[in-house]
């Protein structure tokens, strides 16, 4: 979000009616009340997934349309930063579009293309709490800040291949930017 301004500026009017309707609290129906806000957590989290890969076991033998039979017991090994940047699931893979992820957009989405916390049975048990602790986070920030990338910070992040958990291969720097001299900006 610290590269889009026009995204940023869909979050602060989220954010600020929100807070201006909840008495400046945020509390676990954030999720459903900011949906915007929920949309840009899961395009972050489809263009740099926590985990680039799952592992699945096989629990029956299933053949595939094109004949390829995989048995009961086999390891299967996803490739979830790799399926959520296929163009074939998400046209221009590379652009940062929260859009995508809001409910008329979202309900088209191909089944199993988006994995940032699995599917199906073995999907993350800690999923809504953790939306609603980055909810919590970025609302804080965005309810007073302006976030840009530092001077000097690349545009795109190069990720260490040799962890299990995404993490980016260099630090990365913010600039905060105040938002009170901003004619948007209400102090709550």
């Amino acid at each position: 979000m610290a590269k889009t301004e026009h995204t940023q500026t869909k979050v602060f009017e989220e954010v600020d009616k929100y807070l201006d309707e909840h008495d400046n609290l945020l509390n676990y129906d954030c999720i459903s009340k900011l949906p915007y806000l929920d949309a840009c957590i899961d395009e972050t989290l489809r263009l740099y997934p926590s985990l680039p890969n799952l592992t699945r076991e096989v629990m029956e033998d299933y053949t595939f349309p094109t004949g390829l039979t995989v048995e009961k017991g086999v390891r299967i090994h996803l490739a979830v930063g790799h399926i959520q940047r296929n163009a074939t699931y998400f046209p221009e893979p590379e652009k940062y579009r929260p859009e995508r992820f809001l409910p008329e957009e979202k309900r088209k989405m191909t089944p199993y293309t988006y994995l940032s916390f699995g599917e199906g049975f073995r999907i993350c048990i800690g999923q809504r709490f953790a939306k609603m602790q980055m909810m919590a986070g970025l609302v804080t920030v965005f309810k007073s800040y302006k976030v840009q990338l530092a001077e000097g910070q690349p545009s795109t992040l190069v990720f260490d291949p040799r962890v299990v958990i995404n993490r980016p291969r260099n630090d990365v720097y913010l600039k905060l930017i105040s938002r009170e001299n901003d004619r948007s900006y209400k102090k709550l």
